[in-house]
């Protein structure tokens, strides 16, 4: 009873606590790319150049999850959540002193390393929380911090740069994440079942060896996933302009309907999973799946001619699902592997997936370049997202209950 009571008192502030991490830690991984138009100019950058620094941000989260994952089994959910604070936030503000592309490079490229810390630690965290009756609901709370990160970086940063200058705004990100580090590892709390039972059980467990081949058809599956995610991400405002007449302004704008969606799927899946399906996991990501699929054809049916309701309405049910799938997902591969190894197993499972995602994204682009047909591109994505659906009811084991 004072288990459950414990949990019950704590597991949503401590939810807050993770999400907060995650916006902060976005803060920094949206401000390289809000305040492009600020320091191109200064520092003489071309366009690609520009890209790359996004790109090496990413490539050195995607390098190092494996690796940060399995430190999060090691050495807990305090020390490496402080430890990738610290590393983002002091990288960050190297940032902000570049005075040349190959410094901000670097900089940004060690700033990756330093984020790649932040989710499989807030991962372990949920599922040491959190039950199974509300996990994903967790997973996808937690989740919601990256857009919440860019959002909080739109808004505040154009205001900053006015007052202190894009070096500024980047330092204050920096310092933002580095005192951050601390606060979190002193307010984080272990659950009491996860502090009597560390010594005895976490930490023995956590040297077994991880049986990979109970969690690959889920990796393999939502890596499927993403590539659609980040298809539509890249490519919804191109489309929009150049097939359907939009704006650039207005298809860049459109674009905020997907993350949207994103943002309520990833909190409404979880509650589906967990509340009107008893915790199961499989059947709620393939029904994902299934609609984003639909969608997808939906959205190769749009012409200039579509009801502009209609086209905005399939937008956001799109972000909704291929963008908004994840907290279930992270619940899955956590239930997987068990709370000793979620960190390692995560961390497998995101660099499987962004694998998956930096061949798939272009691959994308390419058809289109290739057939000059967005319809034919979508039709193609959701005959993959499709696909993906069929490997997971064929070969994914979902675990059957469990703590």
């Amino acid at each position: 009873m004072s288990e459950n009571a414990a949990r019950d008192r704590f597991r949503w502030a401590i939810l807050v606590l993770i999400s907060v991490s995650h916006i902060i830690g976005a803060t920094a991984q949206y401000g390289i790319n809000t305040l492009a138009p600020f320091y191109q100019e200064e520092l003489e950058l071309s366009r690609a150049q520009v890209g790359l620094f996004f790109s090496a941000f990413y490539l050195a989260m995607t390098g190092a999850s494996f690796g940060a994952g399995w430190l999060a089994d090691r050495l807990g959910i305090r020390k490496t959540t402080l430890q990738g604070h610290v590393a983002l936030g002091a990288c960050t503000l190297a940032g902000s002193m570049a005075p040349s592309f190959a410094w901000a490079f670097a900089s940004f490229f060690f700033a990756g390393l330093g984020y790649s810390f932040l989710n499989p630690a807030s991962t372990k965290g949920v599922m040491v929380w959190f039950h199974r009756d509300e996990r994903a609901t967790a997973m996808g709370i937690k989740q919601t911090g990256v857009p919440a990160g860019g959002v909080v970086v739109a808004l505040l940063a154009a205001p900053l740069v006015l007052l202190i200058g894009w070096r500024g705004t980047l330092a204050v990100l920096g310092v933002a994440n580095f005192f951050f580090g601390f606060v979190f590892a002193a307010l984080w709390c272990e659950p009491e079942e996860e502090t009597s039972t560390v010594r005895h059980a976490v930490a023995p467990s956590a040297r077994e060896t991880l049986n990979v081949w109970t969690f690959l058809p889920a990796s393999f599956g939502t890596a499927i996933f993403l590539v659609g995610q980040m298809a539509l991400i890249t490519y919804i405002p191109l489309y929009l302009k150049e097939s359907l007449g939009f704006s650039a302004y207005w298809a860049s704008q459109a674009l905020a309907l997907t993350q949207a969606g994103a943002m309520f799927g990833r909190v409404g899946w979880g509650v589906v999973s967990d509340r009107l399906f008893g915790g199961r996991r499989k059947i709620v990501l393939v029904m994902i799946g299934l609609m984003g699929a639909a969608l997808l054809v939906a959205l190769s049916l749009m012409n200039q001619q579509s009801a502009l309701w209609l086209l905005l309405l399939v937008i956001f049910l799109s972000g909704l699902c291929l963008v908004g799938y994840q907290g279930v997902s992270y619940a899955l591969i956590g239930e997987l592997a068990g709370r000793a190894r979620t960190g390692v197993a995560l961390g497998l499972m995101i660099t499987i997936n962004a694998a998956a995602a930096t061949l798939g994204t272009p691959l994308f682009g390419l058809i289109v370049d290739q057939t000059q047909s967005y319809p034919l591109a979508w039709q193609a994505l959701a005959a993959a997202v499709a696909a993906g659906c069929v490997g997971l009811v064929a070969f994914l084991k979902e675990p059957r209950g469990g703590a």
